[in-house]
């Protein structure tokens, strides 16, 4: 057993060397009444706060120098404090931090351009070992309230600007609405974040899936996101820190096959941490993300055909298709999706006059 590990010295700048600006220490709490605790915070400090919403409150305190946020959630078990972090002023800064922990083999989670705090920020997030969570960010520019457009539901519909796509968000601390507010083939991409984690009947999982199918264009994105694992756990999860606010723990297989007897195509795991987060009852707990696509929408009854260029002289699908080198092979829709969106679409000519993809009705998965 090695008792002592000798890093050697990082080939990254000292911090100091990176940014005059100090790193600015960073404090959240969870508060039962956010009015209450604005209030109590207002005495203490003796300023008033620097942002101070229905749903967030932030005082930027110069003696002791802290950045101190306020969150209306009710404290759990492990307390009020929710997170505990580092403002760092440029993303070069940022960037030295994860390169020097990630050396180290310690998990973290990055987030970028990410609004969080009524601000447009760069961020990672680790936990230190007895479940402490900590976010190490970078500000890019504050964010205006009526631009995020948070309804009581908790939902999210934002379009930064004309050329950019319209996007549609459920977060794991508010209700599953019973339908998506917007009109059919109208979003380039919806997110669920933690939605999978938490307490919902799967009759509403599997709701939210097919609404999200049915407001996204052809060739629109979902992406989910959160705790999942290689089993299901749906009772007795109690996690520390932020973490607590998970419920249950979904099987990520699962969440893949749910998404595909929807009517998605091209399911694939987009992230998948090499270290787990927690570990409970035997099963690996993992940061996934798991994206998905509404198929493209072409016209009825066509023939899809494709043309193998190579390297290879044949090449053998998993499903026993076989394609020749400079031969046209026909296609069923399934198969075409995966060769175009896959990794060897390159390797690959199409040809179509194409099939209409739908969004399936199916409760299954």
């Amino acid at each position: 057993m090695i008792d002592l590990v000798v890093l050697q010295e990082p080939a990254s700048p000292p911090l100091n060397e990176v940014s005059t600006e100090p790193v600015r220490f960073h404090l959240s709490l969870n508060v039962s009444n956010l009015s209450d605790a604005v209030a109590f915070y207002r005495v203490l400090f003796d300023q008033v706060p620097a942002k101070h919403h229905r749903d967030y409150a932030k005082f930027d305190v110069q003696q002791p120098p802290v950045v101190f946020s306020l969150v209306p959630r009710a404290p759990t078990q492990g307390g009020s404090l929710s997170h505990l972090g580092l403002r760092v002023p440029d993303r070069a800064l940022l960037d030295i931090y994860r390169s020097r922990l990630e050396a180290a083999g310690i998990c973290t989670s990055n987030q970028d351009a990410t609004v969080c705090g009524y601000a447009k920020q760069d961020k990672l997030w680790l936990r230190d070992p007895d479940g402490n969570f900590w976010e190490i960010y970078h500000i890019e520019e504050d964010v205006a309230p009526e631009s995020v457009r948070q309804s009581l539901s908790g939902t999210v519909a934002r379009k930064e600007s004309p050329k950019s796509p319209t996007s549609w968000e459920h977060y794991l601390t508010t209700p599953l609405p019973s339908s998506i507010p917007l009109a059919d083939q109208s979003l380039d991409e919806v997110l669920l974040t933690g939605t999978f984690n938490a307490n919902a009947s799967e009759e509403s999982l599997q709701s939210i899936v097919r609404e999200a199918c049915r407001v996204l264009k052809p060739g629109g994105r979902l992406s989910t996101h959160g705790l999942m694992g290689n089993a299901a756990i749906d009772a007795d999860v109690s996690l520390p820190g932020m973490a607590a606010l998970v419920q249950r723990i979904p099987n990520y297989l699962d969440v893949m096959q749910r998404l595909h007897a929807a009517g998605f195509v091209n399911v694939e795991i987009t992230k998948f941490t090499d270290k787990p987060w927690f570990e409970l009852n035997g099963v690996a707990l993992r940061e996934v993300k798991v994206d998905a696509y509404r198929p493209p929408e072409t016209q009825q009854g066509a023939e899809r055909t494709v043309l193998y260029r190579g390297p290879f002289v044949r090449l053998v699908a998993d499903d026993g298709s076989t394609f020749t080198r400079g031969q046209r092979t026909a296609v069923d829709a399934e198969v075409w999706d995966l060769l175009r969106h896959g990794t060897s679409a390159e390797s690959f000519v199409f040809f179509e006059t194409g099939m209409s993809g739908s969004c399936s009705a199916s409760n299954k998965g």
